[in-house]
This record gives structure tokens, sequence and C-alpha cells, in this order.
């Protein structure tokens, strides 16, 4: 019996540089501002802030990316599209790269302290961010 709902999502991760991942997936694990979400085919139509984080894109073939922050939609179709400052394959991720990041981003924030927020600041947040969701992409 046919319910009329997609069985597969089509996602699109994209950042500046172009298309990281094209494909279709069973489920779609997102990094959201409120909190980690689980997508299934037929879910409704949707848009989300994404935080920097671990992308897992299919539960069967499972693909894992690192994700620096951006938006995420779910048409009425069933696509989805990611679209992403930056993101990277976990097996393209250089661990040691990304450990010297967060430690010299850390170390620059620690400087802060107090001080009122400003944009250079959130740059370090995010800078940190991207290293974390690197490191974190690796320990899944």
């Amino acid at each position: 019996m046919a319910s009329g709902l997609p069985t597969i999502l089509g996602v699109n991760l994209v950042t500046p540089r172009g298309v990281v991942a094209h494909t279709d997936a069973d489920s779609v694990q997102a990094p959201g501002e409120l909190g980690e979400f689980e997508l299934l085919p037929g879910h409704v139509p949707m848009l989300t802030a994404l935080k920097p984080g671990v992308l897992t894109i299919g539960t069967k073939a499972r693909a894992r990316y690192a994700v620096s922050s951006g938006y995420l939609r779910v048409d009425p179709g069933g696509a989805v599209e990611i679209l992403v400052e930056q993101a990277i394959p976990t097996a393209e991720i250089d661990a040691d790269e990304a450990r010297k990041e967060l430690a010299a981003a850390e170390a620059e924030l620690a400087r802060w302290g107090d001080r009122p927020l400003d944009g250079e600041y959130v740059n370090m947040q995010q800078r940190a961010g991207w290293a974390r969701a690197r490191l974190d992409a690796l320990a899944q």
C-alpha cells in the first residue's frame, strides 16, 4: 500500500566553494542551533539554523562531515538543502591541524575575558567551533 510519502531524502550539502555532497539518503542527523535532530523521509518542510558540529547523512550507508554554521531547509518534496560556510568529509580531516586551530582560538578567546561581544570575538568563536566540529567528527 503506497502512502504517498517520500521514501528517501534528496540531500545537497553546499558551501560557498561548491557542492560537497549530493546524494539520496534514508536520514540526516544535523547539529541544530537548539540541539541535534534527525530528519527522516516525509519530514514536514522546515528551515533551521545549524551550529558547527557533525552532520551524518544516512543510517545504512553513513557519510559523516564536519560542518560549520549555516542553514538546513527541507522542501515539501523531501529535498534537503544544507548550506554551510565549511564542510569536510571525516576522511579528509587533519586532526593535528584542527587541534592547533582549536588551541589558538581558545587562547585568543581567553584573552577577551569579559569584554562585550563584537565581530572579532564572534569570528574567533566560529573558528573554535569549526575546529571542535572536525575533532568531534573524528571521535564518532
